[in-house]
């Protein structure tokens, strides 16, 4: 089981180049309130969470843990006909197997925001 929290922003050009505070997230404060967890496998949004606990965008980023606490932030840039496009997104997961301990460990960030000046 897995709880998820999700966040994104989504931005146009020119938004995203006149306010920095639209380029990322701040992480959440302590403690999290985790939601209810939900079964393996899953997929949010682009995140792929595999029945063994692994994580994938386009390639593996990351292999959970029980109860260690996992922050993903990205970021990425698309065109359509409308415009261009700049999304931020942040996951967190905990992957809740066996007794929860009475504290979790330091949240782990994998940052893979890219430079899309």
């Amino acid at each position: 089981m897995i709880a998820v929290l999700h966040r994104s922003i989504v931005s146009t050009k020119a938004e995203w180049r006149d306010d920095p505070a639209r380029r990322s997230l701040l992480p959440l404060p302590d403690p999290i309130h985790w939601p209810a967890p939900l079964p393996l496998p899953q997929l949010i949004n682009r995140l792929r969470i595999s029945p063994n606990a692994r994580v994938y965008l386009s390639h593996q980023v990351a292999q959970l843990k029980p109860w260690h606490p996992v922050r993903i932030l990205r970021n990425e840039r698309h065109a359509d006909n409308s415009g261009q496009w700049y999304t931020v997104e942040d996951y967190y997961l905990l992957l809740q197997l066996g007794s929860r301990p009475a504290v979790l460990p330091p949240l782990r960030l994998i940052d893979l925001q890219l430079d899309r000046a």
